[in-house]
Order: C-alpha cells, then sequence, then structure tokens
C-alpha cells in the first residue's frame, strides 16, 4: 500500500512537472533575441512611419500560462535597449487570446503559442508591413518573419515566403547578415 502511494506520488508530481514547465524556453536563445530584437526593428526603412511620436511600440505576445517568460522578455528588451538607444520605447506584454486587429505596434515579439494564435498575429502584422520575431523556429510555417537561432553559431533567419508578403524593405546591410529560409 505504502508503495503505491509513492508511485502514486511520484507519478503525480511527473505530470504536474510537465504542465509546469510546458514552455521550456532556452535563457541564452531568449537573451539572444531579446538583444538583437529591437536593433533589427531600427533596421526597417520605414520605422519611422511605424512609430507614435518618435517612440518604438513593441509588443510581446504570450499564452495564457506563460506569463512568466513574457514578463521576462519584456525586462531583458528593456534593460538592454534603454541603455543604448536615445529613442524612447515601450513594451506591452498581451496574451494572444486578448490579440485584437486595434493593437497595431512597430513590431511584435511572438513567444510560443498555438498555430492559430501565432497565424493571426502573424497575418494581421503583414497587412499593416509590421515586423513579426518569433522566439519559435516553427513558427515560420505560420507566416513569422524572422527568428534567431543559436546552432553552431547564432544566425538570424528570414523567412523569404513571408518576407515578400509583408512589404518591409530593411537597410542593404541587413540582407548581408540574415539566412534566408525557402
Amino acid at each position: 500500500m505504502i508503495v503505491m502511494k509513492f508511485m502514486l506520488t511520484i507519478f503525480l508530481l511527473m505530470l504536474m512537472h510537465v504542465n509546469a514547465f510546458a514552455y521550456d524556453y532556452d535563457p541564452l536563445l531568449l537573451r539572444a533575441q531579446t538583444t538583437l530584437f529591437p536593433k533589427i526593428v531600427l533596421l526597417d526603412q520605414d520605422v519611422a512611419t511605424k512609430t507614435e511620436k518618435n517612440s518604438l511600440k513593441i509588443l510581446v505576445l504570450y499564452a495564457d500560462d506563460d506569463i512568466k517568460n513574457a514578463e521576462l522578455t519584456k525586462k531583458l528588451i528593456e534593460d538592454k535597449y534603454k541603455k543604448n538607444n536615445r529613442n524612447t520605447m515601450s513594451v506591452n506584454l498581451i496574451r494572444y487570446s486578448e490579440f485584437k486587429s486595434s493593437e497595431i505596434a512597430t513590431a511584435y515579439f511572438l513567444l510560443k503559442g498555438s498555430d492559430e494564435s501565432v497565424k493571426k498575429v502573424s497575418s494581421y502584422a503583414e497587412r499593416n508591413n509590421r515586423i513579426t520575431f518569433s522566439y519559435d523556429y516553427n513558427d515560420f510555417e505560420r507566416n513569422a518573419l524572422l527568428s534567431v537561432i543559436m546552432k553552431e553559431k547564432t544566425y538570424i533567419y528570414l523567412n523569404k515566403e513571408s518576407f515578400q508578403k509583408y512589404g518591409i524593405k530593411f537597410i542593404p546591410l541587413f540582407y548581408k547578415i540574415v539566412k534566408v529560409i525557402e
């Protein structure tokens, strides 16, 4: 009987562990992405038309149970950006489930979310010529535009199919440093 209770306890703890860490983020990758993301946004040749009073508005989108990672993402972006840039910037958090088409921003940082959620935001950003930057490489299949992936080296990836639809023009140097995904 004691063995059964012990096994049941272990099983329940394993289930809670899986649910508690449903979205596992690589802290080094997240730090690299949040460092590069605002800089990439500034490489958009039309960024001035996508700001309000010369202020960047970044929206970090997250799944309902991912608020801690969203808050960390916001903090990392703000800490790095505010130290290195004189322009103003606001970073706002919004759940995918609460995203509305009135949520226009300069750019969108997509944390892990459902296929439908990521596609909804990416499609909206595409129609409004805004950058989507995704934590997850698999979001390229969901119309995300950019991501930073760390393998042997760190690469910035650009989704070629989405890029043609987004209508964004980066400064010429940017095209020399990205890797294009077909």
